[in-house]
């Protein structure tokens, strides 16, 4: 499953732009072509989210044509 480690990638990410504050939102776009499935992103979410400043946060996946991974948006309090 290497959605765990994609997802561990994509909350390190966040963290480090997030400058210290708490993530309320992350909107990823996954292509359907990416092999990446976005429930398997959703459930490694909250695991790898524990004890991070994204605990808590909200996960938007929009699917789309191609193979794109694309943080697109992170909301943060």
């Amino acid at each position: 499953m290497h959605e765990l480690g994609i997802t561990r990638n994509v909350v390190a990410i966040c963290s480090e732009h997030a400058n210290g504050a708490a993530v309320r939102r992350v909107t990823l776009e996954i292509g359907r072509l990416a092999a990446i499935l976005p429930e398997s992103v959703r459930f490694c979410f909250d695991i790898c989210t524990q004890g991070t400043l994204l605990e808590g946060a909200r996960l938007e996946i929009i699917e789309s044509a191609g193979a794109a991974l694309n943080i697109k948006e992170m909301e943060v309090a």
